[in-house]
């Protein structure tokens, strides 16, 4: 989105949200769950909605477990969508059909936290952030987003200056509901859990959840896992094992380590990946309305910090880094020059507005929620090493 009224361009959100006396949380499962906690003590939460009958059932919630269909239309009911950006369309559609109307009757958890907070508290809260000490990978995915494939070097990060990054980030930002430490393979930086370990210990009480992921083909030593046991820290381990077999067995010998130091994990599979293709896209003649409508229809919901910036969308970043895409210019928010009185401002940029209303890479990118993206085998490897330059 582009920047027309900097500082005001959620005035009209807030006060619907300001209208509302009763809430619903679309979604039951863990996102919802904590959403609840955090919302709690602010907005009056009446219940959950949520398509799994199995939930409707459970009596783990002290709230309510309701299908849409059992939602009696009040004007002074919100509704906030709680489930990650891959789930949240499906209930775009659903609650659409139903003649609701977004960001009237009901609202996405991402935008609610940071409009909510930085309108009534002057509060800066984040739903998320994309946080890369390095790029380096043992795979060669085909479509990986970081474009490893398609990069001549890899990318390692000084320990100083991702220090002052994540200083800097919390001088900006009070709270945040996920801090990503992600990579190229995040357990291949020698340091990750020093960096872990000094983001938990000295941020952890204003961070909802702090994670990291890992391929699940590399095993770290026993001293890091000493140390991330010592730390608040989940990790998201990828299960990539049909398309890299090879790798079998040391998906088992991690998964037993994990267990063995009781660190917080959870198994993630998925049936196929966006390939955003770069390298056969080419959008370059569109014009700014063209690309400021496929920049909003990406819905991402992603940016990287990286020497002291925000960036717009961390695809168009990771592109850069990978040398695939020119340098950003007007897409980038930089926290070192941030007050408070940009608060809003900073908020608005989180949640999508930049000053040209997209970036460089829309100009060779399918997107990542759009209706043309392509998907393609989940850790696909390729052999040799690709590098051409938009």
């Amino acid at each position: 989105m582009k920047w027309i009224n900097k500082g005001h361009e959620f005035d009209s959100i807030y006060e619907r949200i300001c209208e509302k006396e009763k809430y619903l949380l679309f979604g039951a499962g863990d996102l919802g769950i904590k959403s609840y906690h955090i919302l709690k003590e602010e907005i009056n939460i009446v219940g959950f909605i949520d398509n799994d009958e199995k939930k409707r059932c459970s009596l783990e919630y002290d709230k309510p477990v309701i299908s849409l269909a059992e939602v009696k239309w009040d004007e002074k009911l919100g509704i906030i969508i709680t489930p990650g950006q891959m789930q949240r369309r499906s209930i775009y559609k659903e609650l659409l059909s139903k003649g609701y109307h977004k960001n009237i009757d009901f609202f996405d958890l991402e935008e609610f936290l940071g409009i909510y907070f930085v309108y009534k508290y002057n509060k800066v809260y984040f739903y998320n952030i994309s946080f890369l000490p390095s790029t380096v990978c043992n795979l060669k995915c085909e479509a990986c987003l970081n474009f490893n494939a398609l990069a001549k070097h890899y990318y390692t990060r000084e320990w100083n200056n991702l220090i002052k990054d994540v200083d800097m980030f919390f001088s900006c930002v009070d709270n945040i509901l996920l801090f990503h430490v992600s990579g190229g393979e995040p357990l291949l930086y020698p340091r990750i859990a020093d960096l872990i370990d000094y983001i938990d210990k000295k941020y952890g009480n204003r961070i909802y959840q702090l994670r990291t992921v890992t391929n699940g083909t590399v095993i770290p030593s026993d001293h890091i896992l000493e140390k991330l046991s010592k730390c608040n820290v989940d990790i998201t381990v990828d299960d990539y094992r049909e398309a890299v077999p090879q790798y079998n067995d040391n998906f088992d010998v991690l998964i037993q380590k994990l267990e063995k130091y009781g660190i917080s994990y959870h198994t993630s599979k998925v049936d196929s990946w966006i390939d955003l293709a770069p390298l056969t896209t080419d959008y370059s003649n569109w014009t700014d309305v063209q690309l400021r409508e496929h920049f909003d229809n990406c819905c991402h919901s992603w940016q990287e910090l990286r020497d002291g910036k925000l960036f717009s969308c961390n695809y168009d970043s990771y592109a850069t880094v990978a040398g695939i895409n020119e340098e950003q210019d007007v897409e980038v928010f930089d926290l070192k020059t941030y007050t408070t009185e940009q608060s809003k401002a900073l908020i608005e940029f989180r949640l999508g507005y930049n000053e040209k209303g997209y970036t460089n890479l829309c100009k060779h990118c399918r997107g990542f929620l759009t209706d043309d993206n392509i998907s393609v085998p989940p850790a696909r490897q390729v052999i040799g090493t690709v590098l051409n330059k938009l």
